[in-house]
């Protein structure tokens, strides 16, 4: 197991109160949820249902109310099919595959375009529908770093990392329509993992299952699929 894997595991027991070893148990895991002061900050920290699948096994965390009816769907079924959670009193809210770097490094990959490193100080102004994957509006304070690429002076696709939990840090990335399948995406993600983990910290990428573009970015950029997590609120 790579250092990325094992720091991944660890947040994920932090965000559904397992051990990490019960990811790649044999069997699932339902568990009640309950308070956690570090889970992720895409996630309430006392989640309605939060499954997350690294191996063979889910480890889900849900409502004690919903605890008895998951826990015997969970034993009688390997997988979820996410058609199944409204019987179960649930909607459906995130599927998403989520990336780790494929080797210890990654190299960055290169562009027709100069690319420049921004700090925290330089985001202000850049807080536009046209940079929202890149920037969250809604949680500045956790976005770290970035790097943006220019032709001349004209921003045309910005990387963004964002502290979402205690050692990892994910990137959101955005290329103006008019630029994409240039290279754009990819050497501005790849630079920026290089970055994070030159800093000590394990970048992560995720992407909803059906966005095609962005799964193949990650895998140009050097991530493999690590896990896959769904999120679900109570009717």
């Amino acid at each position: 197991m790579n250092k990325f894997l094992f720091e991944a595991m660890r947040q994920s027991a932090r965000d559904v109160g397992c051990e990490p070893s019960d990811f790649m148990s044999d069997k699932n895991t339902v568990l009640r949820s309950r308070h956690a002061n570090n889970a992720k900050a895409i996630y309430p920290s006392e989640p309605d249902f939060l499954l997350v699948r690294y191996g063979c096994c889910s480890v889900v965390s849900v409502k004690d109310i919903k605890y008895p009816e998951v826990s015997a769907y969970f034993s009688e079924h390997e997988y979820l099919c996410p058609c199944d959670l409204p019987t179960l009193g649930f909607i459906p809210m995130l599927e998403t595959v989520w990336f780790l770097p494929a080797d210890d490094d990654i190299d960055p990959l290169s562009c027709p375009y100069e690319i420049r490193f921004l700090k925290p100080e330089d985001f202000s102004e850049l807080y536009l529908p046209e940079w929202s994957n890149a920037l969250s509006k809604k949680r500045p304070h956790l976005d770290k770093m970035a790097v943006g690429a220019y032709d001349g002076e004209k921003l045309i696709g910005l990387a963004g990392a964002s502290q979402d939990a205690e050692n990892m840090l994910q990137i959101g990335i955005d290329v103006l329509s008019e630029y994409r399948r240039r290279g754009v995406a990819s050497a501005l993600t790849s630079t920026l993992a290089h970055e994070i983990i030159i800093r000590g910290q394990t970048p992560f990428y995720s992407c909803w299952w059906f966005n095609v573009p962005s799964l193949k970015n990650a895998v140009r950029s050097g991530f493999v699929p690590a896990w896959t997590e769904i999120e679900a609120k109570l009717i």
